[in-house]
């Protein structure tokens, strides 16, 4: 009997622990958790997707949309210089520049112009083709969206799809709803960006 009482205090110690590591972790401050995040190195971990890279006309151009409204951090700017493909007797030059949001393995967005300051750079028109097979979307949750997203409409080549709209999805679990508030629009290179806000929990 002793020893079944005995068992029983241990089991009832170790769920008392468990409910306070929860707790505890639930109640870490984001900070932290950035801090940790930056701890680990991507040959750590089994899978991560770790970039999108837009091709673009004028590097400087999406940096006063990413880095200067948006806010987010350049960790990585360099001009690659090799022959070029289609002229081995001349240098094409290459900038390519990443940009973090949260850590520097994970989210990132790469941007890279072909033949930088060339005058032989390619003269492409921007297509605008929507929601439609072979474009993409990049979607940013930001905390200051209503004061962002003004500053957005101000920039030059900036087409605005939607101004932030409250929309209704289904949670994860399927059993209640997660409230966003949505805005749309094409940068500069007709790239389609969401930029919203969360208003509950995922």
């Amino acid at each position: 009997m002793k020893h079944l009482l005995a068992i029983t205090v241990l089991v009832l110690l170790a769920i008392s622990s468990c409910k306070e590591q929860v707790t505890t972790n639930s109640t870490k401050e984001p900070e932290k958790y950035l801090e940790e995040s930056e701890l680990v190195q991507p040959r750590d971990l089994p899978l991560i997707f770790r970039r999108t890279t837009l091709i673009v006309r004028d590097v400087n151009e999406s940096l006063k949309l990413y880095r200067d409204v948006i806010g987010m951090e350049v960790i990585y700017d360099n001009l690659i210089k090799r022959p070029h493909p289609d002229a081995p007797e001349r240098e094409q030059v290459l900038r390519l520049v990443f940009l973090k949001a949260t850590t520097q393995f994970s989210g990132v967005l790469g941007l890279l112009e072909y033949d930088y300051k060339s005058e032989y750079k390619v003269d492409k028109p921007v297509r605008k083709e929507g929601f439609t097979p072979q474009n993409i979307v990049l979607l940013f949750n930001s905390k200051n969206q209503a004061e962002q997203f003004e500053k957005i409409k101000k920039l030059p080549n900036i087409e605005i799809l939607g101004a932030p709209t409250l929309v209704e999805y289904p949670s994860y679990d399927g059993k209640n709803i997660t409230r966003v508030m949505v805005s749309k629009f094409y940068d500069a290179d007709g790239f389609i960006v969401e930029f919203n806000k969360l208003l509950d929990d995922l």
